[in-house]
């Protein structure tokens, strides 16, 4: 079977990025989800800075095993990392991955903002999105897959109505298409910096501009965890990426994930 000219392309991308970025690539037209591909060759054995990037997904995975729509003219990937250190730490990589993205979405003169957890906005809509999964024995980590989906050169119209509603595209808002690559570059050289960062164990450096790209920090929210639903201000996160809420009786609640509302937002739904 010959290869498409997408394949081509992004192979070709791949072999002219800083070996220290990306150090192998698998590229598709159409997968079922990049996370799922990342985690079985994380499985077997693939190592830190491999990357599965596709066209589009049929199956794309959002949070809570929720389906992400993936149209052509998205950003669809995967990285495979294998961080040294703790769980505590881990979930500052959704940190690195959403200041990659955030930076990448601003090249283009664009107000994004991160909304905790993992969601990336512009002009209150989502744009972004990305999804941590990782496995170990409870001391150390086996692998970490970051998967990231951004709604780059994507008409609206091919998202289901409630996606619609709530999202938007950098096509959507420049209302010109942007160049696939050269978004691919500023993400991969970004996610690099952050990532750097990490293992140098800079995580104020991390936490302080996420913070100032924050969309969260200072707004009263609903949060709905696994097991509780929880109202309160989102004040501040700590060194570990925990999200620190105070309750409407004062109580602290130090909270690693969940969906995040906020009150503005319920009041005009």
């Amino acid at each position: 079977m010959n290869e498409s000219s997408y394949i081509k392309k992004t192979e070709a991308f791949f072999e002219q990025l800083p070996q220290d970025v990306v150090k192998k690539s698998f590229v598709f037209d159409k997968i079922r989800s990049t996370n799922t591909k990342a985690k079985e060759l994380a499985k077997a054995g693939a190592e830190e800075g491999t990357v599965v990037i596709s066209k589009t997904q049929s199956q794309g995975r959002g949070r809570f095993e929720r389906n992400w729509e993936s149209p052509e003219g998205g950003v669809y990937l995967s990285v495979i990392l294998r961080p040294r250190g703790s769980f505590e730490k881990i979930p500052l990589l959704s940190f690195v991955a959403a200041l990659a993205v955030t930076k990448t979405i601003r090249s283009y003169g664009l107000p994004a903002t991160i909304k905790w957890p993992n969601d990336i906005q512009v002009n209150g809509r989502k744009i972004a999105g990305i999804l941590l999964e990782s496995e170990g024995d409870g001391r150390s980590i086996t692998y970490v897959i970051v998967g990231v989906g951004i709604n780059l050169s994507v008409d609206l119209m091919k998202f289901s109505a409630p996606i619609q509603t709530k999202s938007t595209s950098v096509l959507n808002e420049l209302h010109q298409k942007v160049d696939y690559y050269e978004s691919l570059k500023t993400f991969f050289l970004s996610f690099q910096h952050y990532y750097e960062l990490m293992k140098a164990q800079r995580y104020a450096t991390i936490i302080d501009e996420w913070k100032a790209r924050s969309d969260t920090l200072g707004k009263r929210v609903r949060i709905q965890t696994m097991t509780e639903t929880i109202q309160g201000i989102a004040y501040d996160v700590d060194q570990s990426g925990f999200l620190l809420l105070r309750t409407e009786h004062g109580e602290i609640k130090k909270i690693l994930s969940g969906d995040c509302l906020y009150f503005d937002d319920l009041n005009h739904t």
